[in-house]
């Protein structure tokens, strides 16, 4: 995907060349908007390029739930209409414990997801083991959701971003926003690295990034940062289906579609926007360890490489979708703690709409970036009602 040369102004800007800001593109692009997407790296370079793709349903706060449900239906439709696969499959979610007295938490936690119409299960036994045939014995039951799925989270920004180019964008790779100019209140530009771009509109979606570009505009941007790590494994038989996590430890992995597992352990760890992002060894043997006990038939697993990624957090774990309010024309999506990949398919459908001024799919009210200019106000919903109940939040500690 070559840059476009000499790019003046665009009908907007995007900022941050991720799974958010490419796929918002790619729809104000099919409505026709002149769009140009400024990425200081490579697309996919670090949060959508950096994750285990995780479309998770189990546990999906409830502000999240109609953005999850519209997503699995937009996700498959991505699927099928790729050039080649986005590994978008149907694959479940499954939360173990070695700890029967958590079995309760489960049977709650399932009687509450069937409440809201989603499929549910506790599972045991040989049932259990169907599922992931060699887990450890010491393994006394799981929750199990059936409709989550898994993507391959580069290989969908990359699509993402060639049928934007394919719909006009032009993009800007190696390319840094340094500032958004205004004018009495209204955006008028974007400096970057290659210049300035006139502009009326812009989307700020660069993760972490995106703190140096607002917070100098007025807007109060409290994002955070959270370290986490990852291996890969050599090419495996199969090992489990849906994608598992155990409650305590949070040692977690999925099954790619082309047989390596993805193996992490929480919680994220918090982490200076400067710091370098360092693999940890500390880290591989815990989550070799803790990977071994869950599967002894992992032992002799061989691990290929590892990454680091970031995840870019808010104090009330939602993120910050929508326009600014007090500067005209200046649109945020940002700080989506870990789950920006599994939500990215009616978010940026939404927002573009939203932008486009029409009314968005799904309300993105809930994420106004403004909520954060007042006392917050943690709604009742958004409390655990299990002691699993937590586990959805990717910095969490695992339970005691």
């Amino acid at each position: 995907m070559s840059n476009s040369p000499n790019l003046k102004s665009a009908d907007l800007v995007v900022i941050g060349g991720g799974i958010i800001g490419c796929w918002t593109a790619l729809h104000l692009a099919r409505a026709g908007k002149q769009v140009c997407v400024v990425e200081k790296a490579e697309i996919a370079h670090n949060g959508s390029g950096r994750n285990r793709g995780n479309v998770r349903v189990q546990l999906r706060e409830a502000v999240e739930r109609d953005l999850i449900n519209r997503s699995l239906v937009l996700w498959q439709g991505f699927e099928e209409s790729a050039r080649t696969t986005v590994e978008y499959r149907v694959t479940g979610n499954l939360l173990v414990s070695y700890d029967e007295t958590l079995t309760a938490d489960f049977q709650i936690e399932v009687d509450r997801h069937r409440a809201i119409g989603l499929d549910a299960h506790i599972v045991e036994g040989a049932a259990l083991r169907e599922l992931v045939p060699h887990i450890s014995p010491d393994i006394v039951a799981g929750f199990l959701t059936t409709q989550d799925g898994h993507v391959n989270g580069q290989l969908a920004t990359w699509e993402a971003a060639r049928q934007a180019k394919l719909a006009g964008v032009r993009f800007l790779r190696g390319t840094a926003a340094d500032l958004i100019e205004h004018d009495h209140g209204k955006v008028t530009a974007v400096q970057t690295s290659a210049g300035r771009i006139a502009t009326e509109s812009v989307l700020v979606a660069a993760a972490g990034d995106s703190v140096r570009l607002l917070e100098p505009l007025g807007i109060k941007t409290p994002i955070s940062l959270a370290l986490h790590q990852i291996l890969v494994t050599e090419k495996l038989p199969f090992v489990t289906g849906p994608y598992l996590r155990c409650a305590s430890p949070r040692i977690s992995f999925c099954q790619t579609a082309s047989g390596t597992l993805l193996l992490g352990l929480g919680p994220a760890s918090d982490i200076a926007p400067d710091a370098p992002q360092r693999v940890e060894p500390s880290k591989i043997e815990a989550i070799a360890r803790e990977t071994i006990r869950l599967v002894p038939a992992l032992k002799d697993a061989h691990i290929v490489r590892s990454w680091s990624g970031l995840f870019d957090l808010t104090p009330d774990g939602r993120a910050m979708i929508g326009p600014a309010e007090h500067v005209s024309g200046l649109w945020i999506a940002t700080g989506f703690n870990g789950h920006g990949m599994a939500i990215a398919p009616s978010v940026t459908e939404s927002l573009a709409q939203a932008i486009l001024g029409e009314t968005p799919t799904v309300s993105l009210d809930p994420f106004a970036p403004v909520r954060f200019e007042r006392p917050l106000d943690i709604e009742a919903s958004d409390e655990p009602v299990s002691r699993v109940g937590h586990l959805g939040n990717l910095v969490a500690p695992p339970i005691q």
